[in-house]
């Protein structure tokens, strides 16, 4: 036997979004760029912690490239491009380099965003670290030439184990945000 459900009282008639509502759709917009705006804020103060300056750009594109490949409108180019040179500034580091590798995480991202999205977690895993490889390869040339002699390779090294290691972990975080930004978020 079927069971009969009552159709809709006013199918199609949503309430105006209020306030409350605009400032909630807002907030849950801007959640990945606040993520990683932070991130780089309390990265960059004198924690003493073990690693913190390869922590800061494994954390960072590791973010840029998951919010490219899952909800790009949430992570537009100029945001990449603000957050670059906001990275830039309080990494100081070579100026523009993070700024250069942030733009290419988040170029390879997005045009590989169709496929990657529909793979499994270990060739998105695999693909990260792929990029991670080339972007850090590149940072080392860009910072030996910028610092007119070799710059010495194990601290780039270990920041690429760093970015692939911590990746599962950023991706589990990176899950549970996902879900509550785009699936709580009011779609009326």
């Amino acid at each position: 036997m079927k069971t009969f459900s009552p159709p809709p009282i006013r199918p199609g008639i949503h309430p105006r979004a209020g306030l409350g509502n605009r400032i909630d759709h807002g907030m849950r917009n801007s959640v990945p760029c606040l993520v990683v705006f932070f991130v780089t804020l309390v990265l960059s103060a004198p924690l003493n912690l073990p690693g913190q300056v390869e922590l800061m750009p494994a954390i960072i594109m590791a973010m840029v490239f998951l919010w490219s490949v899952f909800a790009p409108a949430l992570m537009p180019s100029v945001a990449v491009f603000v957050l670059g040179i906001w990275a830039d500034i309080l990494s100081f580091g070579p100026a523009g380099v993070m700024l250069l590798m942030m733009l290419i995480v988040h170029g390879v991202a997005l045009s590989g965003r169709y496929t990657l999205a529909r793979v499994n977690f270990f060739v998105l895993w695999l693909v990260f670290a792929m990029v991670m490889v080339g972007v850090t390869v590149l940072q080392w040339v860009l910072c030996s030439a910028l610092a007119l002699h070799v710059v010495e390779f194990l601290p780039f090294v270990f920041e690429t184990v760093l970015s692939v290691g911590s990746f599962p972990v950023l991706y589990a975080g990176f899950a549970w945000t996902y879900r509550f930004v785009i699936n709580n978020a009011d779609h009326s």
